[in-house]
């Protein structure tokens, strides 16, 4: 179907707009969830792209429209966005095609940087990748994936996204596993929690595990020496943790207090 759009600079061009494509979509979205009628969103999404058309990505358009029906009397609409959501992540990562093999989507990540070399091989790549489970993207809402990629999922250095979330798990896993005397058996078993969402990784593990950045912890506790070197580096230890996700306490205890002596001079220290 060809539609008209207008441009900011009020210019008039024709885009067009496959609207079985669009219903097909909203179909797929809807399909089996309990209280949601795809007839509603697909009416919408015609009268908006007939009458108002703009020069925006289709599928971001339908995500918007799903969003604002979300309702404490309709919050399974979150589902419908989500995989809206999904869908749209799909087509930016491997063009439709959904998941890549495990091994391809490795040496991607491996290819820009974002996955460290190493580990992978410690692994049965053909074995994991047959226990990925697509079908468990559905237990996203629309809060839950949107946060997963504006956070978490791995992108390249022009910020388009180079993993969908059971790769991540995955890849996570055996970053996890790697070190354990049956690698593979555990890795499975980890994936098997982290994308049946019976455990979830704090942050650190969650953006790091996987990458060249090693650090998995949480939270850190830390202490600074009485001396002008101990408190600058101390500064320094603090921001590197922080830079990765990491929570600080530290304690100061050693530092000597308000007024006390430096080198012999009375009332010297700023505590």
């Amino acid at each position: 179907m060809e539609m008209t759009a207008t441009k900011h600079n009020e210019r008039t061009d024709s885009i067009d707009v496959d609207m079985d494509k669009i219903r097909h979509s909203i179909q797929e979205a809807t399909k089996d969830i309990e209280g949601i009628d795809a007839g509603e969103l697909e009416v919408q999404a015609e009268l908006y792209f007939k009458d108002s058309l703009s020069m925006q990505d289709a599928t971001q358009t339908l995500i918007r429209m799903a969003v604002d029906k979300i309702d404490i009397d309709a919050p399974n609409w979150s589902f419908v966005a989500a995989r809206l959501f999904l869908e749209d992540l799909y087509e930016k990562v491997s063009g439709f095609q959904g998941y890549l093999p495990l091994k391809k989507y490795l040496e991607l990540g491996e290819s820009k940087g974002r996955i460290v070399r190493g580990f992978k091989e410690k692994f049965d790549l053909d074995l994991l990748d047959k226990a990925i489970e697509r079908k468990r993207d559905l237990q996203f809402n629309y809060l839950g994936i949107k946060t997963l990629y504006d956070r978490y999922l791995l992108k390249d250095e022009y910020n388009h996204p180079i993993e969908l979330p059971q790769h991540m798990f995955m890849a996570i896993a055996m970053f996890l596993a790697q070190n354990e005397a049956k690698p593979n058996e555990k890795a499975l078993e980890f994936y098997g929690v982290l994308s049946r969402f019976e455990m979830m990784c704090a942050t650190p593990t969650l953006s790091n595990a996987r990458t060249p950045n090693h650090q998995l912890s949480s939270c850190y506790v830390g202490s600074t020496p009485d001396n002008i070197e101990g408190i600058f580096d101390s500064y320094k230890d603090m921001a590197l943790l922080s830079k990765y996700g990491g929570g600080i306490g530290w304690d100061f205890s050693q530092v000597r207090c308000l007024g006390s002596y430096i080198d012999g001079h009375k009332s010297a220290s700023a505590g």
